[in-house]
């Protein structure tokens, strides 16, 4: 039989099977385990911290290997803040390429090429395997000794091994089942043959899950995590990378078929943690990391909400690189099934992509006052808790003392847009995936193609979103916007907040300052108009950010 055929029969019958159990949970607990899964669900989780196995793999070369070495490079931080969770990544680089010994394909080639050949950090898993022991052993036993739970994080297709060329070789992050197996991946080697990819410079080395195998081999992984540690959880994060079919990697969209088997392989692997669970008498939690835009996932080949509906997460890790919907939306969504929400809040790019643009901005994307509005208005949301990615050390020390529940009194800098284009567009993973974008077009790290001109006269709506009740705090903050513009003259520029209209403070270099009443702002959406002044001209809207300054 023709392959082709023989792949549409396939893809048929997994696309029948979904309809077959439409509905259909695959979780049939006893009581007992019913009620411990509930339990252990609402257990309060503030923050989940993720880190990403850095620490072992670019291990300084003038530090000993041990294991209280290994907790004194980045776990320590966690000691003494609000997070609960611990979502360990052993690198999962290039797919099913661990820091560990027991579980997909031990990592241990050394790395520092890939650091521009930095002599001061290398790969130390060998090291730590001649020790007994390996990243996940050691990050599930610090988790146990200070009463944190510990879940083990899964980059599904991990892509920095893409660097990987026929002329360089292949990186220190490309995996053996990849070597062995060049027919699975969304490319070639040779870029210069990968020209149906509309992003040949980055997909070509993520495998397609329409293989069998490549499924297979997930199974195979997780099913050795599950025998092999000690964790609560496993969160599998789809946001590293984005690009599971060579259909949307050629930039298409996900066929109903290939939606059908990325819900099947969940269902296979929420079965493999179930009977995990269940030899243990305690339930492992699942959960998922993925952008928060329902059609932006079904286009990706992820059918969130179906998976939702079979119960195969018990929680949702929303946004990432960028976010592209209002908190409430995806807050709403998830308890709609009884999914737990959690706000990924990624370090923000903007400003070093803005000065390597030469685009003015805002300072500020990176403090505690930005990570304490981007807390505040999630939890506002709805939102059960915070996410904290690509945070590490001192710094995670001081913003993770923060209480995304209760942070009044805190300064905060509600910005219109935290992250934009300065991370990874939707457009660099779903050909089109800006059209799914919901957020205010502000972005100051925008290419110049993508910055949005405004013509004379022309008006602009939108929506900030801000967690604190100024009519029910006991101190008022001094409260101001400030609107970033190419304006060389302040005349004719109207800011409107919730209705009514204010006149500017101050106006320099086209930043136009404007004092608030606090009372003015409201808890939830704060709708902001302005209008661009009628003299002929093209106009831009740099960037904006509401300031609460309590001290």
């Amino acid at each position: 039989m023709d392959k082709s055929l023989m792949e549409g029969f396939r893809l048929a019958f997994a696309l029948m099977s979904v309809v077959a159990l439409s509905g259909c949970s695959l979780l049939t607990d006893d009581d007992d385990f019913a009620a411990k899964r509930k339990d252990l669900l609402e257990q309060p989780r503030a923050i989940v911290y993720n880190t990403d196995g850095c620490d072992v793999l670019y291990w300084p070369t003038n530090k000993p290997v041990s294991v209280e070495a290994f907790k004194d490079v980045r776990l320590k931080y966690v000691l003494g803040t609000r997070i609960g969770t611990v979502s360990y990544c052993p690198q999962s680089a290039g797919f099913g390429h661990f820091t560990c010994r027991k579980a997909g394909e031990p990592l241990t080639n050394t790395v520092t090429a890939l650091h521009n050949g930095n002599p001061a950090a290398r790969n130390a898993a060998s090291d730590f395997f001649a020790l007994g022991t390996d990243a996940l052993d050691m990050a599930s036993e610090f988790c146990r000794s200070n009463n944190l739970e510990i879940f083990v994080s899964i980059r599904v297709n991990d892509q920095h091994d893409c660097s990987s060329s026929v002329e360089k070789g292949y990186n220190a992050l490309f995996p053996p089942f990849k070597k062995d197996h060049p027919e699975f991946l969304m490319g070639d080697i040779d870029r210069s043959k990968n020209t149906k990819l509309f992003r040949n410079n980055m997909s070509w080395s993520c495998v397609d899950f329409t293989h069998r195998e490549v499924r297979e081999k997930m199974k195979s992984f997780v099913r050795e995590f599950m025998d092999n540690y000690d964790v609560d959880g496993i969160e599998y994060d789809f946001n590293r990378h984005l690009i599971l079919f060579k259909s949307v990697a050629e930039g298409g969209v996900a066929s109903e078929g290939e939606l059908a088997l990325m819900t099947e392989l969940m269902r296979d692997l929420r079965t493999i943690t179930e009977e995990a669970g269940k030899r243990r008498g305690k339930p492992i939690l699942v959960f998922t990391r993925a952008p928060d835009s329902v059609g932006f996932d079904r286009a990706c080949g992820i059918d969130l909400e179906r998976w939702f509906k079979e119960k195969l997460v018990d929680g949702w890790i929303g946004a990432g690189y960028f976010q592209l919907n209002p908190w409430t939306e995806s807050v709403a969504l998830a308890h709609r099934h009884g999914v737990k929400f959690f706000a990924s809040i990624d370090e923000s790019r903007i400003e070093r992509s803005a000065k390597h643009r030469a685009r003015p901005y805002i300072h500020g994307r990176e403090s505690r006052a930005a990570y304490a509005a981007r807390f505040a208005a999630a939890t506002a949301a709805g939102a059960d808790g915070v996410y904290l990615f690509n945070l590490e050390g001192a710094s995670l020390h001081a913003i993770s003392q923060i209480d995304p529940y209760h942070a009044e009194g805190e300064n905060k800098l509600y910005f219109a847009r935290e992250r934009g284009t300065g991370g990874y567009e939707p457009g660099h993973w779903l050909k089109g995936g800006k059209d799914f974008d919901n957020m205010p077009q502000i972005d100051p790290a925008a290419s110049p193609k993508d910055v949005r001109k405004f013509k004379a006269g022309e008006k602009y709506a939108f929506t900030v979103f801000v967690g604190d009740d100024f009519t029910a705090a006991k101190m008022k903050p001094r409260v101001s916007a400030k609107v970033l513009t190419n304006l060389t003259e302040g005349d004719s520029f109207a800011f409107g907040l919730n209705g009514k209209v204010f006149k500017p403070a101050s106006f320099k270099d086209g930043l136009f300052v404007y004092d608030l009443p606090a009372n003015d702002v409201v808890k939830g959406g704060n709708a902001i108009d302005v209008k661009f002044p009628s003299q002929p001209g093209q106009y831009t809207l740099n960037d904006f950010v509401l300031v609460v300054d309590y001290k």
